[in-house]
């Protein structure tokens, strides 16, 4: 669905240039004179022509590269203008255009414009990357120690998860798990289709990845349902959080049924013990896990409605 909309975006960039590019030198060739060949200063032709070239290929990437937004139009916007005006000063060195005073002030516009706009466009795209660079953090760094990821949402998978549990244990700092089951979820493929379904899930660990600090862990423990790890956290963080993930994910068009647990800590452990000796952390994460599970269960089971076709139209609305 997007490379449509990408390419005929291109084609409209494409196809105005063109008519900017054979429109303007026509009109000027039938109101203003032509220089004679030694008035040309072909260096400045040779500089402003590469200035042209060179900025018609950065608006070429930006258009084809960047998805659809503000931050994109306001990039495409400006490097447009100061492409007309690399043009236009291109221009000026073939045509005698001092008889055309609305042409000399027309001229002087499109490029303090464009680089105003383009400045503005390269401000937002600072904000939207810092935001976008803090969610790669999120994940990089358990990719990095972790190669384990699910092919779908790509977050940590189970496995992963048990593998970072465990090390967070052994670190002996607090921590609170949260877990999110999708409610309703196998009658919404049954209904919708499993490739929206497959949305549905690649929207809601897009989502979450972006709710989460920089320290934190999100993986696809199983099916429609999430693991959280939150470094560092209290009971009220972690209660908090577990209550505005549930409010927020309804903006997906969907519900969830989230449960917490924050974990006791434990004694330090040494980092020399065997392996043997290690084996009760472990345990103690598939306890954890179990712990989350066992709630998860009780929970869905206390929330499973009369009529479950009826509810299950309600609980999948349109985003909000």
């Amino acid at each position: 669905m997007h490379y449509p909309v990408k390419s005929l975006r291109l084609a409209g960039v494409y196809g105005l240039s063109l008519l900017i590019i054979f429109i303007v030198p026509l009109l000027l060739w039938q109101n203003t004179p032509a220089k004679a060949i030694p008035q040309v200063d072909w260096l400045d032709i040779a500089s402003e022509g590469a200035l042209f070239v060179l900025s018609m290929c950065w608006l070429m990437v930006i258009v084809s590269a960047r998805p659809s937004g503000r931050v994109t139009n306001l990039l495409v916007v400006g490097l447009a203008s100061y492409c007309l005006g690399c043009y236009l000063d291109l221009l000026d060195e073939v045509f005698i255009v001092k008889t055309l005073p609305v042409y000399n002030w027309f001229e002087k516009m499109p490029t303090p414009i464009g680089l105003l706009i383009l400045t503005c466009g390269l401000w937002l795209w600072r904000d939207e990357q810092t935001v976008v660079n803090r969610q790669l953090r999120t994940r990089e760094q358990f990719y990095r120690q972790h190669h384990l990821t699910d092919g779908l949402t790509l977050l940590n998978d189970a496995k992963a998860f048990e593998h970072h549990l465990v090390k967070q244990l052994a670190q002996q700092q607090p921590f609170g798990l949260i877990m999110l089951d999708i409610d309703y979820f196998h009658q919404y493929n049954q209904l919708q289709g499993p490739e929206e379904g497959d949305k549905l899930l690649s929207d809601v660990a897009q989502w979450l990845s972006t709710q989460l600090r920089s320290q934190d862990l999100v993986c696809r423990y199983a099916g429609d349902r999430f693991i959280i790890l939150l470094n560092g956290a209290i009971a009220p963080l972690v209660s908090t959080m577990a209550e505005q993930l549930q409010y927020g994910i309804t903006a997906l068009g969907c519900e969830v049924s989230v449960v917490w647990a924050l974990p006791s800590p434990k004694m330090v452990v040494d980092k020399q013990q065997s392996e043997s000796a290690k084996r009760p952390l472990k345990d103690e994460a598939q306890t954890l896990l179990k712990l989350l599970n066992e709630k998860m269960s009780q929970q869905k089971l206390n929330r499973q409605p009369l009529n479950p076709q009826t509810t299950t139209v309600s609980a999948f609305s349109e985003p909000r």
